[in-house]
């Protein structure tokens, strides 16, 4: 049983992170929530596309370009054994490709379909398999909420030992009054974006045999341009963009978003977590103070930093307390010179291979993120050499050296 400290296997902060420096929003508030989901088995006549074995896709093309119309014209023609192209067209016979009329051999519409778009299309008849919605409107998920090794949908028994009170983060699920809308079945025949919601070519005779509702752990960060939604398969880098988007236009779940804590209330709560954490630092004369933006940060001297107090990493990060955070932060530039260099080793070092480009868009965010002009890679490189990050020295030389 995945419990809720395993739901989300990254923190918080990277979300809010991503949010205010990877897509320029002011993050103001962070929800755990487990949106419904509707699990629906259906059985249907599924056509897929594959890629063509090379004998079959000369062999098709002969019977549709060549005027070739016998297994002997085919074997003569592309000079292949009888006995391979009698093979290979009992094959293509049995997926519904070719058919024979009188020692004659033809292609069926799906064979001149495949030939055409240069894709073998398949078709199997009462195939079974679980489709995923969205419960809030319907709309299909996209193909990696289908990765059952990355995202985890949840049944309603196992909701209690994901929301019960000593479990943190405390994830709140969204429910849904009405059922499964059926149409949505039907309007999946008119999408053209069919692979990125994980459909086949086509379906036919769709049939719903079982829907369930399940539950989709998902981290929702508001702020005052707007909201993001990030789940599972983007490991907190990336926002799902069709989440989103539905979230924002779902009026019932903003209301709810919007009574679940008032103002007042959760200032106090951030400014107690942010004085309980000042006082485990040490730092009791710092106090917390409240930027323009409505967000919440504690200004640490630069003496506050290093290897006997805190690491300069946690420069520019996010606390949490509650659904709401403070901000650590430091007013000396240095400090936060040394916490980009120590980002970007941690950063790099965790890819097997950076290009450039990867490592100049990581050094601009960062940058943004510790309100720091953008240096070049030969800036950053003397830099780490000066600071003792010789692997990162290296790896900055050998980016200098690629051809941009």
């Amino acid at each position: 049983m995945t419990t809720a400290a395993r739901l989300m296997p990254f923190p918080e902060e990277r979300v809010l992170e991503d949010a205010a420096f990877g897509q320029g929003i002011v993050p103001t508030r962070l929800y755990a929530l487990l949106l419904p989901v509707w699990q629906v088995e259906i059985r249907a006549d599924i056509t897929e596309g594959e890629d063509f074995f090379l004998i079959d896709r000369f062999l098709e093309r002969g019977l549709r370009h060549g005027a070739l119309h016998t297994v002997d014209e085919l074997a003569a023609f592309f000079a292949l054994d009888g006995a391979l192209v009698a093979q290979a067209v009992r094959f293509l016979t049995a997926i519904g490709h070719v058919w024979e009329s009188g020692g004659r051999l033809s292609l069926t519409a799906l064979g001149q379909r495949s030939v055409d778009d240069d894709i073998r299309y398949v078709v199997t008849r009462q195939d079974r398999r679980k489709l995923y919605f969205e419960a809030l409107s319907c709309a299909p998920l996209t193909r990696t909420h289908y990765d059952q090794e990355v995202v985890t949908l949840l049944s309603p028994d196992e909701l209690a030992a994901v929301t019960r009170g000593d479990r943190y983060p405390r994830f709140s699920p969204i429910h849904v009054a009405s059922g499964f809308d059926r149409t949505a079945l039907e309007r999946l025949k008119d999408r053209k974006d069919r692979a990125r919601f994980n459909l086949p070519v086509a379906l036919d005779a769709v049939e719903s045999l079982d829907e369930r509702l399940v539950f989709l752990p998902v981290y929702l960060v508001r702020g005052r341009e707007g909201l993001l939604v990030y789940g599972q398969a983007g490991a907190g880098a990336e926002h799902d963009p069709e989440l989103s988007a539905l979230c924002a236009r779902t009026p019932e779940l903003i209301s709810a978003l919007d009574n679940e804590e008032q103002g007042e209330e959760s200032d106090e709560r951030v400014l107690r977590a942010a004085r309980n954490w000042l006082r485990e630092q040490h730092l009791d004369s710092v106090a917390p103070e409240q930027d323009a933006d409505g967000t919440w940060s504690v200004s640490l001297p630069a003496t506050a930093f290093g290897e006997d107090g805190i690491p300069v990493s946690r420069i520019g990060t996010y606390r949490m307390a509650g659904n709401r955070f403070f901000r650590v932060w430091c007013p000396a530039e240095t400090p936060r010179k040394h916490a980009l260099l120590d980002r970007l080793d941690k950063r790099l070092g965790s890819r097997r291979q950076a290009t450039r480009g990867e490592a100049a868009d990581l050094v601009a965010r960062l940058a943004r993120q510790l309100r720091l002009a953008v240096p070049d890679l030969s800036q950053l490189r003397a830099g780490a050499g000066r600071t003792g990050l010789k692997g990162l020295e290296a790896q900055l030389a050998g980016l200098e050296d690629e051809h941009v």
